[in-house]
């Protein structure tokens, strides 16, 4: 789910390499998107609010607050996982793929800069979340939401591996299992890029071949899907960097068609005909090659706004679970007790999360990121 910044640097690069014209320096239409998916993600979770341990009391999806207003995100909020990898694919094409095929960024430094983004803030969140899970357990008997919260599972975390193993048994800060597979294909993507494949044709190779496994059934392992997705962002920052290039004129009719393919999408969805996940697959690049056309502030309190929802996705993503948690142990593990119903407990969970994500950023994640980058990349 995690995804570098795209307001961050470029690795540095020889002065003879040809510069990347079609893409700008901050692309704040895909922090935009950023935080829609971790709001699509909290509003699919906001079920775990009705459970006594790993069951609901109680529950109704159409009971949910503002149930008529946010069906999609009630009833399919966790296709945002899928968008979230589609983003990691088009920054990382467009802020990696050409160095680490150079050479200039190699194993040690590309797998330094993944884990000092990731690890610190998982880490807390992973000690915490054992705790109260432990507290919860000891009050109640049962765990609350995910059931296999032991030593192994624990080890996994630790390694941040939780579902590696492809069996779905979520544990501890559940919503890190999609970190994990993303991790498995941050390393199939350095490999492939050392090796030079990185050309349109490889990149929709790796689409077609991910997508046939996962219609096939042939696994059901999550990394199959994660593939898909992330070399759809690959191929979206390709057609965006193509997109450049076009006259004016002939890329604002491609923006209409692409527009038009959207709204049939989203008509065929609401029918019945086309499956949510094959919905997301073609919402996905189009709603970022929109983005990246129609959000383009100047500098200015708009775009530090947009800078900041992006950067903090992250640390919302992870906080959310253990704040559920936090509210079940005060509740006594009993939800009618909670104003469940009521938009202001929503609008409440939301705004506190997010709150909370933007100094866990500036005041956790990034010290960690700039202190273990010190220590263990070569000045």
């Amino acid at each position: 789910m995690s995804i570098p910044s795209a307001r961050a640097a470029l690795p540095a690069r020889p002065a003879t390499a040809p510069s990347r014209t079609a893409v700008e320096p901050t692309l704040l239409g895909l922090e935009v998107l950023r935080f829609a998916c971790a709001v699509s993600v909290l509003l699919w979770h906001y079920n775990h609010f009705y459970m006594t341990g790993h069951t609901h009391q109680g529950f109704s999806v159409t009971g949910q607050p503002l149930y008529a207003w946010l069906t999609p995100f009630y009833e399919a909020g966790w296709l945002g996982v899928q968008v979230f990898w589609a983003l990691s694919g088009f920054i990382f094409f467009w802020k990696y793929a050409r160095p680490v095929a150079d050479g200039q960024v190699p194993a040690w430094r590309f797998a330094v800069l993944r884990f000092s983004r990731l690890y610190p803030l998982h880490l807390l969140t992973l000690l915490a979340v054992a705790g109260m899970a432990w507290l919860y357990r000891s009050r109640h008997g049962v765990d609350y939401v995910y059931q296999y919260n032991d030593l192994p599972h624990f080890v996994l975390h630790l390694f941040l591996a939780s579902d590696w193993p492809g069996r779905s048994e979520w544990s501890f800060n559940g919503p890190i299992w999609s970190v994990s597979i993303e991790v498995l294909v941050y390393g199939l993507f350095f490999v492939l890029c050392r090796l030079g494949l990185t050309r349109w044709w490889h990149v929709v190779g790796l689409i077609a071949l991910s997508g046939a496994l996962y219609a096939s059934q042939a696994t059901a392992h999550p990394v199959v899907l994660c593939v898909f997705f992330f070399y759809l962002g690959a191929l979206t920052h390709l057609v965006h960097e193509a997109l450049g290039r076009l006259p004016p004129g002939t890329r604002r009719l491609c923006l209409v068609a692409g527009s038009a393919l959207l709204a049939g999408g989203t008509a065929a969805t609401a029918l019945g005909v086309l499956r949510p996940m094959f919905y997301v697959a073609l919402l996905a690049p189009l709603a970022m090659l929109g983005l990246l056309r129609v959000v383009r502030p100047g500098p200015g309190p708009l775009a530090d706004l947009i800078g900041t929802l992006g950067h903090t996705t992250y640390a919302s993503y992870l906080l959310h679970f253990p704040l559920q948690l936090a509210v079940a142990l005060l509740s006594g593990g009993q939800p009618d007790r909670l104003p469940l119903a009521s938009p202001l407990w929503l609008l409440a969970y939301l705004g506190l999360t997010f709150a909370l994500a933007v100094p866990v950023y500036r005041l956790i994640e990034m010290p960690a990121q700039a202190a273990l980058r010190r220590r263990l990349l070569p000045r």
